[in-house]
């Protein structure tokens, strides 16, 4: 029978609600079709609406978990509802949010009830509790009894669903269904003014269907992106499955960064988790549709596309290069007048009024669909009328000829200045205020997948949402799943053009991310979008502040480390390798760090020891400005002496850390936090386990009088106590302080199980070690 959890019961009520159900996102202040995310916004809007809740985000690879029974609802929205005043709340969001959506809330009220009668895990009498308002007549009736059967399916035990299903064993000539195994990457819907294109729509499925893999061709703007995504809409019931990204520029990268169910080691390499991947890929037949987005080549060409190019599944590629020797289709702009105004019509009240004119703005923008919808929404401003805007888009010698409108140049790319001359004079039309330039500019670096349109505002000092939405009525900015927001790549490359993002005009969005890394004692919900961030304005920033740049790029490094961002770190590493190869950029502290950085990733011990001597050696005098680099030097020291088995000389490196630390006044910073620990725990190695324990139970007191006993920070002490507790026999001590530890970090990483399992398996060797092997049991970990 059906085990009754949050999975089970939201099931079921997701069954009820119609896929073209809108609501108004609370947020973005626009309608939108309910999905789970924003099913999950009207089930829990007095969490999402709570003082507990602002820094808390619904991630969607995470919320698809929680739906599929892949993972445990998030234990801070299980926190917030064990108060019993909460749990009425979520009754009253029920009855005002969710039952208004349903089309027979009173069936779907009895399914549940009929998953209460058969789950057997359940008490007679509990049953009888939870069915208390069953049957019920009246909304209020039905929103308890949801309500409480939601709050009992959170709290209970959890049983993590089986990844391995029957579907996914499926061999012969149907692919194996992947819903449920691949998490994120779900096709996002077409833009609701799409317009014009029902020729190209079944052209490009008769490709599909004789040629396989299919590059979508043209140029930027023209709505390659839309049509795959129309085209998925409307073929979707003829594959089992469609997985859709967005192409970052590695391929491999792409493949290996897919989020599967079974990504359980955080440790495993990139080449390893993409052969996984690569392997399941393989697999698919001609049923299942890829759409890798974006695909464009600006120089050599991807070594994995010939990979790719032999899987047995379907595959789109949308792209602005040229490759002419695979089966292509090129999309030209929309001959239909007719559809071309009906797309203004979309964005300007007006259009028919003014038919005449806008058919000749048309052809001066060569019916650039961007270009298109740019200028109507511009008219519908109010800022230009119809004439006015036709007669400056002549006079800006924005319209060459037509024949003349599209070149390729030797790398395949499409380049001919047209149709961004087009964008750039509608750019500069919008008249943006300054505020509006500065998000755009800002906008500009972000990862074409977008970031939190939250996020991006607190960043960037801004007191509400007025002017992002502005930016999205204009067009400019554009909405995805999760809130998020981002440029068109088109106009993100022509804002780059004109705003000239650089250290100093981004200085309010860099010093907000770089005093996140500089307080890398306290934890941090958005970590993964704060380091897609970093990684893109490493990409894209001028850098016309050395010093400024160079210290955002040292910082961000060891807030990767926490947590185990090892791409991002490569990519740190990799940036500061190059602005450090100029003499006269930094300073002798600077290489030193550049050196203890890569320590990281040396595996080879001796040679890690002897790179932590050539860093010190550097810095040839202690100084107030380099004292607290020097003390981590010396105490990195002692911990790869301490891993090599060489105590005595790790005793010492850790002992001169902490007298620089001492003598310079520096013992309350966190970094002497962490050399007390690796210290508390050599003495434990050395045979002294009870002053080891002494020099962390303080240190607990430390950190929860001066952050909290739920941070990343406290959960490292509770497993070096519980290591040490394993080393003295007291394997209960030992097991309450890994539980603990646990308990922190199944918040934290709630959105990255692997690593949830993973760190499991870290404290299954400290039981193995003793000899003792209940610990998967203890720790509930699956095999």
């Amino acid at each position: 029978m059906e085990y009754l959890d949050f999975s089970s019961v939201i099931t079921i009520i997701r069954k009820y609600i119609n896929d073209e159900r809108t609501v108004m996102d609370k947020f973005l202040k626009q309608e939108v079709k309910i999905d789970q995310l924003h099913l999950m916004d009207q089930v829990f809007s007095s969490f999402c609406n709570a003082e507990e809740a602002l820094d808390f985000a619904f991630d969607n690879g995470q919320v698809c978990r929680w739906f599929n029974g892949q993972a445990r609802i998030s234990p801070r929205i299980i926190s917030f509802y064990m108060k019993a005043k909460n749990r009425r709340l979520l009754s009253a969001d029920v009855e005002s949010y969710v039952l208004p959506l349903m089309y027979d809330s009173a069936m779907a009220v009895q399914e549940i009830y009929t998953l209460l009668l058969q789950d057997t895990t359940i008490s007679n009498q509990n049953k009888k509790k939870l069915a208390a308002n069953y049957p019920c007549k009246t909304d209020r009736k039905k929103a308890d009894f949801i309500s409480a059967l939601l709050f009992f399916g959170m709290e209970r035990e959890f049983r993590k669903r089986d990844t391995n299903t029957k579907n996914l064993l499926a061999i012969g000539s149907l692919s194996p269904v992947l819903k449920d195994f691949i998490f994120g990457v779900k096709i996002p819907a077409p833009c609701h003014y799409f317009r014009g294109r029902d020729m190209e729509l079944t052209t490009l499925h008769e490709l599909l269907c004789s040629k396989g893999k299919v590059f979508l061709q043209g140029i930027a703007g023209i709505g390659k992106s839309e049509l795959a995504k129309a085209y998925a809409k409307r073929y979707t019931k003829e594959y089992t499955n469609i997985i859709y990204f967005t192409y970052s520029g590695n391929l491999k990268h792409d493949i290996a960064n897919l989020d599967f169910a079974d990504d359980v080691d955080y440790n495993e390499t990139m080449d390893a988790r993409f052969t996984r991947h690569h392997r399941l890929l393989r697999r698919l037949q001609d049923d299942s549709l890829l759409i890798i987005d974006n695909f464009n080549i600006v120089t050599d060409r991807d070594s994995l596309l010939d990979v790719l190019l032999n899987y047995h599944c379907r595959i789109i590629f949308t792209t602005r290069s040229k490759f002419d020797n695979y089966a292509c289709m090129n999309l030209e702009e929309i001959d239909d007048t007719e559809a071309l105004i009906s797309l203004m019509g979309c964005f300007y009240s007006d259009a028919e009024k003014q038919r005449s004119v806008l058919e000749q703005i048309i052809h001066v923008v060569h019916r650039h669909t961007l270009a298109v919808e740019l200028s109507a929404r511009l008219l519908e401003i109010g800022i230009l009328e119809p004439l006015p805007l036709l007669n400056k888009l002549k006079t800006e010698k924005a319209a060459l000829n037509a024949t003349d409108a599209i070149g390729i140049t030797k790398d395949g790319r499409s380049c001919k200045a047209t149709y961004y001359d087009h964008i750039h004079t509608l750019f500069s039309l919008y008249q943006l205020s300054d505020e509006e330039t500065d998000v755009m500019r800002n906008l500009s670096l972000a990862p074409l997948t977008g970031i939190q349109a939250r996020l991006i505002a607190n960043w960037l000092k801004l007191s509400d949402m007025n002017v992002i939405n502005g930016l999205i009525e204009k067009g400019f900015v554009q909405v995805a799943d999760g809130r998020r927001v981002m440029l068109h790549p088109m106009i993100q490359e022509v804002a780059m053009e004109e705003t000239r993002p650089s250290v100093k005009n981004c200085h309010t969005m860099l010093d907000s991310i770089h005093e996140i890394c500089r307080l890398y004692a306290y934890d941090n919900p958005y970590y993964r979008q704060l380091f897609q961030m970093i990684e893109s304005v490493i990409g894209g920033i001028e850098n016309d502040d050395m010093p400024v740049y160079l210290c955002f790029v040292e910082d961000a490094f060891p807030y990767m480390e926490k947590y185990y961002n090892v791409k991002g770190m490569e990519l740190v590493l990799n940036e500061l390798s190059f602005l450090l190869k100029d003499k006269s950029v930094g300073s002798a502290s600077d290489r030193a760090l550049l050196i203890s950085y890569r320590v990281y990733f040396e595996k080879n011990l001796d040679k890690a020891i002897q790179m932590q001597k050539e860093a010190i050696a550097m810095i040839q005098e202690i100084t107030p400005d380099n004292a607290l680099l020097l003390s981590n030097l010396y105490s990195n020291l002692g911990g790869c002496y301490m891993q090599s088995g060489k105590l005595e000389q790790a005793k010492q490196n850790m002992k001169q850390g902490a007298r620089i630390l001492e003598k310079y006044g520096l013992t309350h910073c966190y970094e002497s936090i962490m050399q007390e620990m690796n210290y508390a725990v050599l003495l434990a190695n050395m045979g002294q386990p009870d002053a080891g324990l002494a020099i962390l139970k303080k240190l607990c007191g430390i950190i929860r009088k001066f952050n909290s006993d739920k941070c990343m920070d406290y959960a490292m002490v509770q497993q070096a106590m519980g290591s040490i507790y394993i080393i003295k026999g007291e394997i209960s001590r030992a097991t309450r302080c890994f539980k603990k530890k646990m308990s922190i970090h199944e918040v934290i990483f709630e959105a990255q199980p692997e690593i949830i399992e993973e760190k499991k398996r870290d404290i299954l060797k400290f039981y193995a070690q003793a000899g003792v092997y209940l610990g998967r049991q203890i720790l509930k970990l699956k095999p």
